[in-house]
């Protein structure tokens, strides 16, 4: 195997494969670069997207935009906690709970948007808001999956629109909001502040990404063909059987002939 690697051809083809691993390593890393800085901007433009209100994003009974999820958004009206609903199964800092869900009914449109207020460890410490005019600032959110049947009163165990409506009547925008404001404040004991979730973003830009594993296949490839070539020129018997001639050489191929040529009837 030695002799074969110091051959002149197989130094050659050495030198070759070397050269272009590496400028394939050097790219994949290049676009891999470039994969982290446009996914942590994408993350930081999701998180930076301005306020807007509501109702230039979302209209009652409208359809959830595609853009929506987690877009700031703010509305005047007030608060309804006669109907308030508690979603069971939500962990806060390790705590398991329930989001506090009141409906907020929008200044201009009458119809109902459920807020995420907080987050409570036990039932009792779900207290009410305050029905005065309130401004919610908060992130927007498609709902949820449809809730089990057999929740405890005044409780589901997600944010179902379709449920929700159900128990409230009316017209009810489709989505909700996690409350990261109010103006003026509703200060409700016992109802701790539950964060909006950050966007579901992996920080990388998966085109470049692709990319960058693409150069590196380049990368193996090359290494795996200097392999087989060594392989090759290391065990010449190898490459006896890999290409047989129809023909041997000097040799014309046979000419079938019919044998009733020349005969009479």
């Amino acid at each position: 195997m030695f002799r074969a690697v110091v051959r002149p051809r197989m130094l050659g083809l050495l030198a070759l494969a070397v050269v272009f691993a590496m400028g394939c390593v050097i790219a994949g890393l290049w676009q891999w670069g470039v994969a982290q800085d446009r996914g942590s901007k994408s993350m930081h433009d999701d998180s930076a997207r301005p306020v807007v209100a509501l109702n230039s994003v979302l209209r009652p009974q409208q359809q959830f935009p595609d853009d929506g999820s987690l877009q700031p958004v703010r509305f005047k009206g007030h608060y309804e906690p006669s109907r308030q609903v508690l979603v069971s199964g939500r962990i806060l800092h390790g705590t398991h709970g329930y989001w506090v869900v009141t409906p907020v009914v929008v200044d201009g449109t009458g119809a109902r948007i459920p807020v995420v207020r907080g987050f409570v460890a036990k039932p009792t410490q779900a207290t009410a808001p305050s029905t005065r005019p309130v401004t919610v600032t908060g992130a927007l959110a498609p709902g949820e999956a449809p809730s089990a049947s057999d929740a405890p009163a005044g409780q589901l165990t997600s944010v179902d629109l379709a449920a929700l409506l159900t128990r409230w009547g009316g017209n009810i925008y489709n989505g909700f909001v996690f409350v990261t404001a109010e103006q003026p404040p509703q200060h409700t004991a016992g109802v701790r502040s539950f964060p909006p979730p950050q966007p579901g973003n992996t920080g990388l830009s998966l085109v470049n990404a692709g990319y960058a594993l693409q150069w590196w296949s380049f990368a193996a490839f090359a290494v795996f063909i200097y392999f087989r070539e060594l392989r090759r020129e290391a065990h010449p018997e190898l490459r006896a059987g890999e290409a047989t001639p129809d023909n041997r050489a000097g040799e014309a191929p046979a000419i079938p002939t019919d044998e009733t040529e020349g005969t009479h009837v």
